[in-house]
């Protein structure tokens, strides 16, 4: 039995995260019941969640295509993926969701040769940081993927989207805005940004960006999780109330 404690119980499944460097939060939550999952139902959704942490996107897309998924979640840490890994196998979809121990770049390099590329391409990535910091070079050897910038990110990502997929992250709000200005050198890619707040009177904290190829445009949107009495907003529980238990 999952012990409840060591994270966090929805609806239709619970997410322990103890073995996980990044927990459960609200950035992957609102990824999670964000990103747009619509396929034709007689189509499995083909998704890759890419730094999967505890397996909770991948988990959020089974239950939002009603199993009708084959998900893939990669992740360097191979804490995080046993972790993923026990949470999927104690889901209602243990044979929807299959986890690896593998750094993008080398996933890429394989998979990119495949002739099924993915619908839907995920990532709340907390290690792909500009100017990472590791406090010894063992470290930095051993998660040597903490160098990915977000724009590697996206490269890499684009290789193994099908022509009509969609790529959806969430990111610290300068990053993203940094993002959309290299996805539109790009160019040919559409580009939708919900910007979050955590309070109405806060700056902007968060950004989900949704890029899919396209003609180029950018539009935005905004969000604030919290009303002034510190409830969650209309908007935040329309994302996310099949998720949460008491909402």
């Amino acid at each position: 039995m999952t012990n409840k404690n060591d994270g966090f119980s929805f609806k239709q499944f619970h997410v322990s995260h103890a073995d996980c460097a990044m927990k459960v939060g609200t950035d992957g939550i609102l990824l999670g019941g964000w990103t747009k999952v619509n396929m034709p139902s007689s189509v499995p959704l083909k998704a890759l969640d890419i730094g999967t942490g505890s397996g909770l996107i991948s988990l959020m897309l089974a239950q939002r295509c009603e199993g009708n998924i084959q998900a893939v979640a990669i992740d360097i840490d191979e804490s995080a993926c046993q972790q993923a890994k026990r949470n999927v196998d104690n889901s209602p979809w243990p044979s929807l969701i299959t986890v690896k121990h593998v750094a993008l770049q080398a996933f890429t390099q394989e998979y990119k040769v495949e002739a099924a590329k993915f619908d839907l391409i995920v990532s709340n990535p907390p290690y792909f940081v500009h100017g990472q910091y590791f406090a010894d070079d063992a470290r930095k050897t051993a998660r040597h993927t903490g160098s990915l910038t977000h724009q590697e990110l996206v490269s890499c990502a684009l290789e193994l989207l099908a022509p009509n997929g969609r790529i959806a992250l969430v990111l610290p709000y300068d990053s993203g805005c940094e993002l959309v200005t290299y996805c539109q050198q790009l160019g040919n890619l559409q580009i939708s940004c919900l910007n979050i707040k955590t309070t109405p009177t806060k700056p902007y904290k968060r950004m989900l960006m949704s890029i899919s190829r396209g003609n180029s445009t950018l539009e935005e949107q905004s969000l604030t999780v919290h009303n002034p009495d510190g409830s969650y907003s209309n908007d935040y529980q329309l994302i996310t109330k099949d998720f949460y238990l008491n909402m």
